[in-house]
Formats: structure tokens, C-alpha cells, sequence
């Protein structure tokens, strides 16, 4: 035992104070890196079970059957509720703070289906986040609405009112 104590003192005074200053750090670095190595396969472990649970359930949605797809066209409102519709645009043009003074409709069928497209063009002066917040609410009320041709046009560069021309088509289901 006095011999290994004699070469571990032989060893210090080579190193110096400097050189167990060393070997103390890389100690110490050693234990914590070894904390963290453990940290970390805990988290991948728990991660790992993570991912074989959402894989599983993928696994079971897939070898679920899908639900019957719904007609689109089905959905569609008749055309006596062409007029309604039009109405709740008109409501949601006031609610966002826009005036419909005038407007263009006409009401035209689709060739092979029995579908009828209402055109609607509508010109306004708006303010650029009001027309925005008004597009944005009409096409999310009325799924059967669609944005054919917007034409924005200002007087000057620093006006901050807009004018508009909206084209809009509304499908109807035609009356059998």
C-alpha cells in the first residue's frame, strides 16, 4: 500500500498544482457529462415510447374506414335561397362597415350540371381592412361563394380609401 501511495505522490509533484488543477476538471467534466448522457437517454427513451404510441395510433386510423365522402353539390342551397344569400352578403358588407349602393346580378345555368351561377358585380370605396375583413367573412359564411376578379384602384397614392369592383358568382342548385 506505502508503494502506491509513494507513486500517486510521485505523480502530483510531476504534474504540479496546474496539473491536478487539470485532472480535478476533467473529473468533474467526466461526472457531468455522465449526468447529462443519462438525462438525455431518458428523454430519448421517452420520446421513443412517444413516438411508437402515435405510430400506432396512425396505424389504427389507417386500418379504420374512411367515412363516406359527402357530395359537394349536394350541399349547395336551392335557387330560392339565391336571394337570402345575397341578403347575408349585403348584412355582412354593413357589419364591416361597407355600403352596397348598387350592384349587377344576373343568374345564368351551367352547361351539363344542374347548377346555376349567380354573377354578382358589386363596386365600393372601402378601406383596405374593411374590404379585407368583409372578403374574408363572406367566403367563410358562404361556402357556395367565389372571388372571380377583384380591381382595387386609388385616386392618390396617400388615400387611404380604396376602390373596389368585386366579382362574386354564387351557385345554386337549380329547381328540378
Amino acid at each position: 500500500m506505502s508503494t502506491r501511495l509513494w507513486q500517486l505522490r510521485q505523480w502530483a509533484r510531476r504534474l504540479g498544482a496546474v496539473g491536478l488543477a487539470g485532472l480535478g476538471l476533467l473529473g468533474i467534466a467526466l461526472l457531468m457529462q455522465g449526468f447529462q448522457v443519462e438525462s438525455l437517454q431518458q428523454l430519448t427513451r421517452t420520446q421513443q415510447t412517444r413516438l411508437a404510441a402515435l405510430q400506432q395510433a396512425a396505424a389504427r386510423r389507417a386500418a379504420a374506414p374512411a367515412p363516406p365522402l359527402l357530395d359537394p353539390l349536394a350541399m349547395l342551397p336551392p335557387t330560392g335561397e339565391a336571394s337570402q344569400r345575397i341578403g347575408e352578403l349585403e348584412r355582412l358588407a354593413r357589419v364591416n362597415g361597407l355600403a352596397l349602393p348598387r350592384g349587377q346580378y344576373s343568374v345564368s345555368p351551367l352547361a351539363g350540371t344542374s347548377l346555376r351561377r349567380w354573377q354578382l358585380v358589386l363596386p365600393l370605396d372601402a378601406s383596405y381592412p374593411a374590404l379585407h375583413a368583409f372578403l374574408a367573412a363572406a367566403l367563410e359564411r358562404l361556402p357556395n361563394l367565389t372571388l372571380d376578379e377583384l380591381k382595387l384602384k386609388r385616386d392618390r397614392i396617400e388615400s387611404t380609401q380604396l376602390q373596389a369592383e368585386l366579382r362574386l358568382s354564387l351557385f345554386v342548385e337549380a329547381a328540378p
